[in-house]
C-alpha cells in the first residue's frame, strides 16, 4: 500500500471542493435560469371572461345565441368554453388514457413516462416520445415555447405551479376547452363542429375518443384524409382503456361499431353582409368580450333570404341582378332581418348600406311635412297639370307613371297614386330646405349636399338614400313620428325616441298609404299592395327603372325591399310594386303568422269630418275624412314656417329658347301659357305678352310663336278680393325667322 502524503490529501481536497463549488454554482445558476423562465400564472383559467380584459370580438350570434360566423383567429378559444361537468365523461377518460395516465396522481410531472421518454429518444436518437402531462401541455398553451428539453423541463416546473394554484379540476378544464386542433380550432366543442358538425355533448363513443387521439397529429388522423389511421388509433385507445377499466365492454362495443365519417360543418343561418356590419360596429364601439350578440331573428332571416332570392333570380330575365330587404322592430329599432340576394354576393357592396334612387319612396315625408308646416289636409287640392323647369341649360318637363294628368287632386289621391306632379308642387311649397333638414332629422345619413343640390325634385328621387336610412325613417312614421336609431347589437344603450313629425300627422299617412280605394286610379283594384289586412306601404321607382322600392309598416314592424343591380344597369321596365312588392307581401304574412296582428295606429286626435275630395274632373268624391287638429306643430327640428302660396307661371319657363318649325303652318305653332294657381279661387287672370293683354282669362290660353325676345305676366283676381296679384314676368326666347 503506497503511503498517502499529505500534500495530497490537501490537493484532492481542494479538488473536490472546487467540485463542489463549480456544483453548487451550476444548481444555482439553473435554478436561477429556470425561475427566469417561468411563465406568470394568470388570474384565473377561465378564459371565456378573463378578468374582464378587453379581447379582439371575433364569433357573432344571433338573438337567440345562433352562431352567424366561423372565425377561429383568436390564440385562446373565447367563445366555445364549455365547464368540464358539460363534457361527456367517456371524452374526459379517453384524454386522460390518451394524454396522461397517471393525471390525478402526480403533481404536475410524471417523472416515470418523463424518464422511460428519455431513454426511448436516445436510444432512437431523436425524439420519438413526448410523456408530456396535460399540465404541461396546459402550460404550452399559456406560454407558447419551442419543442426542446429546456424547454420541457420549464414546461414541467409551470405545470406544477398551475396545479397548486388551480387544482386538476380548472386545469383539466382549460386543457379541454384550449386544446389545439386543425384549422386554427381550440377545445374540443370547436373541434366536435369541424371533425363531426355536432356538439360535443351529442358525440358517440367513437367520436369522442377520436377527439382524445387527434390532439396527437391533426394531420395525420385526419378524418378527411386518413380515415383509416384513425380507426386504427381509436381502436388502440379503446382497447388500452379496456385494460385500465375505464371502458366498459358496452362502450367498447359501442366505439368499434360507431361511425368516424366527418361531417361538413355549416352554418344554421348565413348572414354574412349582417355579420361585417355587426363586427364593424362592434369594434368601433371598442365591445369587450370574445362575442358579440346581435338582434337577428336567425329564423325571419332564413325566410326572408329565401323569399328575396327566388324572387331576385325569377326576374333575372327581365334585367334585376341584386336585392336587399330589411326587417325592424319598431318599439325597440332592432334589426331582426338583413338580406341580400344573390346568395355568395361580395360582402364589400351590401345593397343595405349602398346609396341608390330612392324614386317616389320619399313622398310620404314630403307630404307629412306639408301637413305639419303648412297645415294641410288630406283633402287639400294640388293642381295635377302640365308642369316644366327650367334645369341648367335646358327644361325638365314632369310627367306621372301614367302619363295621365288628373287636374285638381286632393292630397289623399296624390299620395296614394304616388302622383309626380303634386308631390313636386308639395315640395315647392314646403321648401327642399326644410324637406332635406327633415329628412337628416329622420337619420338620412346620404343626403350631406344642400338643399339648392337637390331642388324640389328631391320629392322624386333626386338624392340617394340606402336602404337602411329608407327602414329607419318609415319605422319613425310607424312609432308616431318619433325617431329612433335602428340597430343590430343585442346590448345597443336604450335612447329615447326623438319626435320630428306630429303623431296625428304620421297616423293620417299611415291611413293615406293603406288605402286601396285612394290607390286605384293608378295602381289599379285589387293590387298587390292590397295587404289582406290594413299595413301602410309605398312604393318607389327611379329614373329609367334602375332601382325598385317597397316600404311597409304597422304597429310593430317596418319592412323594406330594394331590388336593381349593383352596376347601374337598368330593368326591363320593372317599378316597385312589380319587383320587391310580392317579397314584402310574403313577409308581412309570414310575420303575422308567427302571431297575431299588430294593426295599424289611429291617432285618437284625428278629427272626422264630410268632405269633397277630388281626382280628376267632377263629380268629387264625398267621403268622410280625418283631420289633424289645428296647432299641430312640428319640433324645432322644421324651422319657421312657409311662406304663403303664390300662383305661379309654369309654361314657358324662365330663360327658355323654343324654335319654329318651318315645317309646319305658323297656325299650328302655338304655345300654351299655364299658370298653377294652386287650387286658390280665382275670378280672372289677365295674361300679358310684351305688355299686351291677352284676350282670354283662363289659366291655360295659346299664344302664336313670334320669333324674337318676349315677357310674359299675369295678373291675378282672387274671389272676394279687391286687388289683383302680379305673377311674372318670365322671359323666353323664340327662335326663326319671321
Amino acid at each position: 500500500m503506497w503511503p498517502c502524503r499529505a500534500s495530497d490529501v490537501k490537493a484532492r481536497a481542494r479538488w473536490w471542493l472546487a467540485g463542489v463549488a463549480v456544483a453548487v454554482t451550476a444548481a444555482l445558476v439553473f435554478a436561477g435560469a429556470s425561475w427566469q423562465a417561468l411563465m406568470p400564472l394568470p388570474a384565473t383559467l377561465h378564459m371565456g371572461r378573463q378578468g374582464g380584459a378587453s379581447v379582439a370580438a371575433t364569433h357573432v350570434v344571433a338573438a337567440d345565441g345562433t352562431p352567424l360566423n366561423l372565425s377561429f383567429d383568436s390564440r385562446f378559444n373565447r367563445a366555445d368554453v364549455l365547464p368540464a361537468s358539460a363534457m361527456p365523461l367517456l371524452l374526459r377518460h379517453a384524454f386522460v388514457a390518451a394524454e396522461d395516465h397517471r393525471y390525478w396522481q402526480h403533481g404536475g410531472v410524471d417523472w416515470r413516462a418523463r424518464f422511460t421518454a428519455l431513454w426511448q429518444n436516445l436510444r432512437a436518437g431523436r425524439i420519438v416520445r413526448g410523456a408530456s402531462t396535460i399540465g404541461e401541455q396546459a402550460a404550452r398553451i399559456l406560454e407558447p415555447r419551442p419543442h426542446t428539453y429546456w424547454s420541457h423541463w420549464v414546461a414541467g416546473l409551470d405545470a406544477a405551479r398551475l396545479l397548486q394554484r388551480f387544482g386538476h379540476a380548472q386545469v383539466m378544464a382549460f386543457y379541454l376547452n384550449q386544446v389545439p386542433y386543425g384549422a386554427n380550432r381550440r377545445g374540443v366543442a370547436q373541434a366536435a363542429r369541424y371533425y363531426f358538425g355536432r356538439d360535443v355533448r351529442v358525440l358517440n363513443p367513437a367520436q369522442q375518443l377520436a377527439l382524445a387521439v387527434l390532439v396527437r397529429s391533426p394531420v395525420a388522423y385526419d378524418p378527411r384524409r386518413h380515415p383509416a389511421a384513425l380507426r386504427r388509433a381509436v381502436t388502440r385507445l379503446a382497447r388500452q382503456m379496456r385494460r385500465e377499466g375505464v371502458l366498459s365492454a358496452s362502450d367498447a362495443t359501442a366505439v368499434a361499431r360507431a361511425s368516424l365519417a366527418p361531417t361538413a360543418q355549416a352554418l344554421p343561418v348565413t348572414a354574412g353582409p349582417f355579420v361585417v356590419q355587426a363586427l364593424a360596429r362592434a369594434r368601433a364601439r371598442h365591445l369587450p368580450g370574445p362575442t358579440i350578440h346581435t338582434t337577428l331573428d336567425p329564423a325571419l332571416e332564413t325566410f326572408v333570404q329565401q323569399t328575396l332570392r327566388t324572387r331576385v333570380a325569377s326576374l333575372a330575365g327581365k334585367g334585376v341582378r341584386n336585392g336587399a330587404a330589411l326587417v325592424v322592430d319598431n318599439r325597440t329599432g332592432a334589426v331582426l332581418a338583413w338580406a341580400v340576394a344573390p346568395k355568395g354576393s361580395a360582402y364589400a357592396i351590401d345593397p343595405v348600406i349602398t346609396p341608390r334612387q330612392p324614386g317616389s319612396a320619399l313622398k310620404p315625408f314630403v307630404y307629412g311635412l306639408a301637413m305639419a308646416r303648412l297645415g294641410w289636409q288630406a283633402d287639400h287640392v294640388i293642381m295635377d297639370t302640365p308642369l316644366t323647369e327650367r334645369v341648367q341649360q335646358g327644361v325638365h318637363r314632369y310627367r306621372n307613371y301614367s302619363g295621365r294628368h288628373y287636374g285638381r287632386v286632393s292630397l289623399r289621391y296624390a299620395l296614394a297614386n304616388s302622383l309626380n306632379i303634386p308631390a313636386i308642387r308639395t315640395a315647392q311649397a314646403v321648401g327642399p330646405a326644410a324637406i332635406v333638414r327633415e329628412l337628416q332629422h329622420l337619420g338620412f345619413s346620404t343626403l350631406r349636399k344642400s338643399a339648392d343640390y337637390y331642388g324640389p325634385a328631391i320629392a322624386l328621387g333626386d338624392g340617394a338614400v340606402t336602404l337602411f336610412d329608407m327602414v329607419q325613417g318609415y319605422a319613425s312614421l310607424a312609432r308616431h313620428g318619433r325617431f329612433l336609431p335602428i340597430h343590430v347589437l343585442a346590448d345597443h344603450a336604450p335612447v329615447a325616441p326623438v319626435p320630428v313629425l306630429p303623431g296625428a300627422v304620421t297616423s293620417l299617412l299611415a291611413n293615406i298609404l293603406s288605402d286601396p280605394n285612394a290607390r286605384a286610379a293608378e295602381f289599379g283594384a285589387d293590387s298587390v299592395l292590397d295587404l289582406p289586412e290594413p299595413t301602410a306601404i309605398k312604393t318607389g321607382t327611379s329614373s329609367d327603372y334602375h332601382d325598385l322600392w317597397t316600404l311597409g309598416f304597422d304597429n310593430r314592424y317596418t319592412v323594406g325591399v330594394w331590388m336593381g343591380n349593383l352596376e347601374g344597369a337598368a330593368t326591363q321596365g320593372l317599378t316597385g310594386s312589380m319587383g320587391p312588392a310580392p317579397v314584402l307581401r310574403r313577409i308581412f304574412a309570414h310575420l303575422r303568422g308567427q302571431g297575431t296582428y299588430a294593426g295599424l295606429w289611429h291617432s285618437p286626435q284625428l278629427q272626422a269630418v264630410r268632405t269633397c275630395e277630388w281626382i280628376g274632373p267632377p263629380p268629387c268624391i264625398r267621403r268622410q275624412e280625418w283631420y289633424v287638429p289645428r296647432g299641430s306643430v312640428v319640433g324645432a327640428s322644421t324651422g319657421a314656417a312657409s311662406a304663403p302660396i303664390q300662383p305661379v307661371i309654369v309654361q314657358p319657363v324662365d330663360g327658355e329658347t323654343l324654335a319654329i318649325d318651318p315645317r309646319l303652318p305658323r297656325s299650328a305653332q302655338q304655345l300654351t301659357l299655364r299658370i298653377d294657381t294652386h287650387g286658390l279661387p280665382i275670378e280672372r287672370i289677365d295674361w300679358r305678352v310684351d305688355g299686351h293683354v291677352l284676350p282670354d282669362h283662363a289659366s291655360s290660353v295659346d299664344w302664336p310663336l313670334v320669333p324674337g325676345k318676349h315677357q310674359v305676366s299675369a295678373a291675378i283676381w282672387l274671389q272676394g278680393r279687391d286687388k289683383s296679384l302680379t305673377v311674372g314676368p318670365v322671359s323666353f326666347d323664340v327662335a326663326g325667322k319671321p
